[in-house]
């Protein structure tokens, strides 16, 4: 075993957690350790440095869709970094408004009270070893015991996997995370029927997603959520909903939208002294949704919703 706070991916071939994504057979590993195989041999899938399986149906059409996307690998590949154009507290001379795109997602979003208790709340008590899957994670971990699931090899990827056809096993899974990906998907309704099939009876997923943000394709966007919606979303495929409101709340989706405004519709001239301005005047201004975010109300203009929603335990 890894030993680590979650297992990692061979570990849960081992376990048969991990399974073909077409047909949902056991994988086994080939001798020369660079790839699964399904135990009738029909399907195989590489293992990316002997340890990250790519478990795609359509690999050609994900390697597409990525090429096309090289706004999230250049994300991804900044994320972590110390070295910031905010740090000298100038935005550069070129790209302003990537930067300002850049700084408006690396600040803080004072997320609600309820939406972070309720992931301390699902993740928290899960024992080591427990299979907790975090589906869009990376390059960061939100939590020790999510193992990150993504549609590309990105830094801090465990498992390469497209959310419309999990690679688990039928109720193998104890928890799911599952933050802005929603909004990317071109068939939720399916990702979210997969959610339902991989968790165990009373098993959990936490997701949030964007209400009031702006268009911001990977490289697309296809919707975003109400509170309600995202509630509907979940119901629909058979899940419990057993909390759900605001995230992200009202002073957030102020701030960024206005900035996004800024940057792209004010004359040039205009956007990078307005930009600066408005970008520090935003973090005085963050604060206060602290207080929003705890109001029963603060759903109707929240920049993102979350749900709990439980797998119910079979008749």
């Amino acid at each position: 075993m890894s030993g680590g706070a979650y297992p990692a991916a061979l570990d849960q071939v081992l376990a048969g957690q991990l399974v073909c994504p077409r047909t949902k057979q056991p994988l086994t590993l080939r001798a020369d350790q660079r790839s699964l195989v399904t135990v009738d041999g029909r399907f195989s899938y590489p293992l990316l440095g002997g340890r990250v399986p790519i478990l795609l149906v359509d690999a050609p059409a994900v390697e597409e869709y990525l090429a096309g996307n090289r706004a999230m690998e250049e994300e991804y590949a900044q994320a972590g970094s110390d070295a910031s154009p905010a740090t000298s507290g100038a935005a550069p001379r070129d790209g302003f408004k990537e930067w300002l795109k850049r700084r408006l997602r690396a600040g803080q979003d004072f997320r609600s009270p309820a939406s972070a208790a309720a992931r301390g709340a699902l993740f928290d008590p899960q024992p080591p070893g427990a299979l907790c899957v975090s589906i869009g994670g990376g390059p960061e971990r939100s939590h020790p015991r999510l193992v990150n699931l993504n549609i590309g090899p990105f830094p801090n990827v465990d498992v390469v996997a497209d959310a419309h056809t999990l690679p688990y096993a039928d109720g193998s899974v104890d928890a799911i995370f599952c933050e802005a990906v929603m909004e990317h998907l071109h068939t939720p309704a399916q990702a979210v029927a997969e959610m339902f099939r991989v968790l165990r009876p009373r098993g959990a997923v936490l997701a949030v997603t964007p209400f009031l943000q702006a268009y911001h394709g990977y490289p697309y966007h296809y919707q975003n959520f109400t509170v309600t919606g995202h509630a509907h979303l979940f119901t629909a495929q058979g899940f419990e909903v057993t909390e759900s409101g605001a995230a992200v709340g009202p002073v957030h989706v102020m701030v960024t939208l206005t900035a996004l405004f800024i940057a792209e519709y004010a004359p040039r001239w205009l956007r990078r002294p307005l930009g600066v301005i408005w970008y520090y005047l935003g973090l005085l201004l963050h604060p206060l949704d602290r207080r929003l975010n705890a109001r029963p109300n603060a759903h109707v203009m929240a920049s993102t919703t979350y749900v709990v929603a439980r797998k119910p335990t079979a008749d």
